[in-house]
């Protein structure tokens, strides 16, 4: 029975292994269908996964390196959410958040997530659906890594989330976008006391938050 059970479970992770291999391959074409279509299946099938093996971890690392990098592209909103969504089930392995806690990669998913803050702010939000992904990958990435919430910190991002809830009342933003917002902002004041004191005294959390 021990000898089924090893064998079962050898065969589950060879499995795994060659799926991933897949994705990654579809992934190197570049092709922006071919990527659309493999993600959102990669996406389905893993959308209820929580535990992650580690001998996959090395094929996984790789794919979430190639999510980042494709993200970078000029995409079609649908292709933008499958990737983000591939990110947000590979950001739930704390172990495995090497690929997205890089400053490049924390500001692609500021970016999708309409928070990136900079002195040239381009007008105009990124599709709504984009947008709470995006919101989702950050607050994983950043609950679970010290790494991302120093770069959350230096990359201004509590700036980013300040802007946006001043348009709270001139803008039809949805429940959603305004509850991960008011998320990510919770973690990373919660995890960084000099974010906190940035949101406390500089930006006049309190005021913003109340008139938001």
């Amino acid at each position: 029975a021990c000898s089924l059970r090893s064998a079962l479970g050898s065969a589950a992770l060879d499995r795994t292994g060659m799926e991933l291999s897949r994705v990654i391959e579809r992934l190197q074409s570049e092709d922006q269908d071919s990527v659309l279509a493999v993600l959102q299946l990669h996406n389905t099938e893993n959308s209820q996964r929580f535990l992650f093996d580690v001998e996959d971890r090395e094929l996984r690392q790789k794919l979430g390196k190639l999510v980042i990098r494709f993200l970078e592209r000029d995409l079609q909103p649908a292709c933008q959410l499958v990737c983000l969504g591939t990110v947000r089930i590979l950001s739930r392995d704390k172990n495995n958040l090497r690929p997205f806690t890089t400053r490049g990669a924390m500001g692609t998913l500021a970016k999708h997530a309409g928070i990136d803050y900079s002195e040239e702010r381009v007008d105009g939000l990124p599709d709504v659906d984009v947008i709470v992904e995006a919101l989702k990958c950050l607050c994983n990435v950043v609950f679970n890594s010290p790494a991302a919430q120093a770069i959350g910190a230096e990359s201004y991002m509590v700036l980013g989330l300040a802007e946006r809830l001043k348009l709270y009342n001139g803008r039809d933003l949805t429940h959603e976008v305004k509850f991960f917002d008011c998320r990510l902002l919770f973690l990373l004041t919660a995890l960084r006391l000099d974010i906190r004191r940035q949101l406390g005294h500089e930006l006049r959390g309190v005021s913003l938050l109340t008139d938001a």
